[in-house]
């Protein structure tokens, strides 16, 4: 009896072990997983996973097509892919659908002085600083960005 009750608890124990460990596995790079939600979209950026951000960005704006948002991201990741004109196509399509964007004229501007493009970065500064009124922290960041760059590339 005492060998049948630990076998018993000894499969228990074990059956728990292996459903625990039948969850599905994070998202990689390599994964053609579809993610519908944009904050599930928002987390693979954080995490770096930058090819399966766009690839799920592109198919939620074949659904969204007025989500400046999502144009937005999209925007950021080509940026953090370097691929830069890409970037400001995306952004551009952000500004376009809200031209009072603050976090498309803040990386838009953080994109164009990584391409050297400074003009165009002060540009989008001046933009920030007139939506903001009284300043916002993007104006600000930005305005500091643009101070180091002016400061490190006379």
């Amino acid at each position: 009896m005492r060998y049948f009750l630990v076998t018993v608890i000894v499969f228990i124990l074990f059956s728990k072990f292996v459903l625990a460990n039948m969850q599905d596995p994070p998202a990689t790079v390599n994964d053609n997983k579809i993610l519908i939600d944009k904050k599930d979209i928002q987390n693979t950026i954080e995490s770096g996973e930058y090819e399966l951000a766009r690839n799920n960005l592109k198919v939620f704006l074949e659904k969204n097509s007025s989500d400046y948002e999502a144009y937005n991201l999209l925007g950021y990741v080509e940026r953090q892919l370097q691929n830069y004109e890409l970037a400001i196509n995306f952004y551009k399509k952000a500004l376009s659908l809200d031209e009072n964007f603050i976090g498309a004229h803040h990386y838009i501007a953080i994109t164009y002085l990584e391409m050297d493009d400074l003009e165009s970065a002060k540009y989008h500064l001046n933009q920030l600083d007139l939506i903001c009124l009284f300043g916002c922290d993007d104006f600000y960041d930005l305005k500091n960005k643009i101070a180091f760059y002016e400061a490190n590339n006379e």
